[in-house]
């Protein structure tokens, strides 16, 4: 048996951790701020596995497909959940987030491999692009839907330039984690503040994005093996995400 944690492992406590924010946005003056505080590893490990799944999948062209699909099944179900809950409809999409990221990198890897010179250089440029673009729908761009929701990519800011380290840093789970780290530093001078914009624990807490160096220990616990493989493994975080935030979303709303 291998030390550390196989890929489903760390999946399972990523969902059980994802339950317990999602319940904390929605009825976050029940429970403590630290919830919200203890869960910034969630999303980024999410993004890892991602990226480590990209080396490994037997094929990069269904993987990338079943994100974009699970994303357009999931912006649907969240322009209805507009449509019947009103304002408190559903906003999350981190498959978008993953499906934009996982084509970016994949734009990059045919670039690397392009033995063609004008192709390879296209191939960077739609790959810059598409950071751009991913970039832009995480800070500043969003594209209005029907009944008041939007396209836009959850945890963006965070997750573009993670994946992007987790991919050109791919053998080298120290330099992703000194990447990754810096990132954090940067983003929590940029946009917390640093130490000035300090404005008492909770706040702290409800303002921690940027920490998402908390996916470190996770990296170095993953000890590369896959864990117990089956169909129902495979579809369960596809099934269980949007499942998990109608049904939290639902008892909001009935309460």
């Amino acid at each position: 048996m291998r030390f550390g944690l196989n890929r489903s492992q760390l999946k399972n406590i990523a969902l059980v951790f994802m339950v317990l924010d999602n319940v904390w946005l929605r009825f976050s003056t029940g429970f403590s701020s630290v919830a919200h505080l203890v869960t910034r590893f969630v999303a980024p490990l999410f993004a890892w596995l991602m990226v480590d799944g990209f080396f490994h999948t037997k094929s990069r062209t269904r993987y990338c497909r079943r994100l974009w699909i699970a994303a357009v099944l999931m912006q649907i179900g969240n322009i209805i959940s507009f449509a019947i809950f009103k304002d408190k409809g559903i906003t999350d999409n981190i498959f978008l987030t993953l499906a934009f990221g996982f084509s970016m990198i994949w734009l990059f890897e045919l670039a690397k491999t392009e033995e063609q010179r004008q192709k390879k250089v296209w191939l960077r440029i739609l790959a810059i692009a598409l950071t751009a673009l991913g970039l832009a729908l995480s800070i500043v761009l969003y594209i209005p839907l029907p009944f008041g929701n939007v396209i836009m990519l959850e945890g963006g800011l965070q997750l573009i330039p993670f994946i992007l380290f987790a991919y050109f840093f791919h053998d080298s789970r120290r330099k992703q984690a000194v990447a990754i780290f810096v990132c954090s530093l940067v983003l929590f001078f940029t946009l917390y503040g640093g130490i000035e914009g300090y404005q008492g624990f909770d706040m702290f807490c409800v303002n921690s994005d940027w920490m998402t160096f908390l996916v470190i220990p996770f990296m170095f616990l993953y000890n590369g093996a896959e864990g117990k493989k089956s169909a129902f493994g495979r579809w369960f975080f596809y099934a269980f995400y949007p499942i998990h935030l109608w049904v939290i979303a639902i008892v909001s709303v009935v309460l």
